[in-house]
């Protein structure tokens, strides 16, 4: 049965969820979009030209958009006031990822969820992968064992860091969240997902040790466009149009990614710091380890100094240990007294959207989940807000320099 599809938000990520609508009608019909910002705008109405389009959410709600489910995807310090809104207007949700900036604000929201009677789906996408789904597979057939530990890390990537978490949008704690919550919360929840038992207590430690001006090389300019050092590696009008890199340039020019467009439109922008001299203080490395409910353990690692973007894993079992990366699509078991064999990962059906194809399989699995099939990994917000809250405990535990932090129930915070 075809389901109404609201887009609260019509950026980077509600723009896939309005194209895998139009992609699969027999699934969504995209019903209405809400944005207030003009080029967003302009391109939702050459996308979807019979689609009504909302630049107030109020005036959506007084218009009583008949939808089954409305896709809230705006910035995350607007998602406390747009999900309650939503809901007290009697939708239910497919919220992006994190839940809220602060934990209080998610627990506003959690609350609201319950006050107003409404489903809440989070948008924890690395649920929904093939490389994921397939760990989990492993695990419930029996073939490791009991899980006893797991260790993960997240390889955010030397210019990943740089654009977002040092130049870009993520880059302060105050106007976003804790490091932990803006790129880790997924890894959190992959971790409880996993593990499949509640998570206790938390213990962090973590730093911001080399985006700052005690590392910047002496006579360094306030912007790159403006430095004599050519061959730095953060070298804004190099990373930028590099290939492979260049979508980073879509945060500061709407133009064609030519060298030139890009060169010219970075200059004394956001992205043309120096990033030995930025407003930035989210950590640059920081790992966290979590002790679950029957004594078992994990321990994540995220760090800045990667070449690449990846994300590995490691599970110990009882039977068998457990070795993947997700971006190879690789996963490993290696029996104890057997032979080590590959479980295959196919990311093929995968038409659209990125995530090691986890926005695609998200979707189609939310389809089943509202139709009341079963669905394979979905995450309501009483889950997830587990999740959030190892993120809050974890930056918690970090700033009081490692000290335990244990992890609350929702329901009692």
């Amino acid at each position: 049965m075809t389901k109404k599809l609201m887009i609260f938000g019509f950026g980077q990520r509600g723009s896939i969820y309005a194209s895998y609508a139009a992609a699969y009608p027999e699934q969504f019909e995209l019903v209405a979009i809400i944005e207030n910002d003009c080029e967003r705008i302009e391109k939702a109405r050459k996308l979807y030209p019979a689609v009504s389009i909302f630049t107030d959410y109020n005036e959506a709600i007084h218009a009583k958009i008949p939808a089954d489910l409305v896709a809230v995807a705006t910035q995350d310090n607007q998602h406390k006031e747009h999900a309650i809104a939503m809901m007290r207007a009697g939708y239910d949700l497919l919220l992006e990822k994190p839940i809220a900036n602060t934990e209080e604000e998610c627990l506003a929201i959690y609350r609201a969820s319950k006050k107003f009677n409404r489903k809440v789906i989070v948008c924890h996408v690395l649920r929904y992968t093939p490389f994921y789904s397939a760990i989990k597979r492993t695990i419930e057939s029996g073939a490791l064992g009991e899980v006893i530990t797991i260790q993960a890390s997240e390889n955010v990537g030397y210019f990943h860091q740089a654009h977002s978490y040092v130049r870009g949008p993520w880059r302060n704690s105050k106007e976003s969240s804790p490091m932990i919550l803006a790129k880790c919360c997924h890894d959190m929840d992959i971790l409880r997902y996993l593990m499949d038992e509640k998570c206790e207590s938390v213990n962090s430690y973590g730093s911001l040790f080399y985006f700052n001006e005690s590392h910047a090389p002496e006579g360094h300019a306030k912007y790159c466009s403006e430095c004599k050092y050519e061959d730095c590696i953060y070298k804004a009008q190099t990373l930028y149009t590099t290939e492979g890199k260049d979508w980073c340039a879509n945060y500061f020019t709407t133009r064609e990614h030519t060298k030139e467009n890009i060169i010219e439109d970075l200059r004394h922008t956001q992205y043309d710091r120096c990033v030995y001299a930025c407003d930035n203080d989210v950590v640059d490395h920081q790992v966290t380890i979590a002790r679950f409910s029957k004594g078992k353990t994990a321990a994540h690692t995220m760090t800045a100094f990667s070449r690449e973007i990846y994300r590995d894993i490691k599970i110990y079992g009882t039977k068998a240990e457990l070795y993947g990366v997700m971006e190879n699509n690789l996963i490993e078991v290696r029996p104890f007294g057997g032979e080590i064999y590959h479980v295959p990962v196919d990311t093929s059906r995968a038409t659209l959207g990125g995530h090691c194809g986890g926005d695609f399989f998200m979707m189609q699995n939310v389809y089943k989940a509202i139709n009341g099939e079963r669905a394979e990994g979905i995450t309501y917000l009483d889950v997830s807000m587990e999740s959030h809250l190892m993120s809050f405990a974890a930056e918690r535990s970090r700033l009081r320099n490692g000290k335990s932090e244990k992890i609350q129930n929702g329901d009692n915070v």
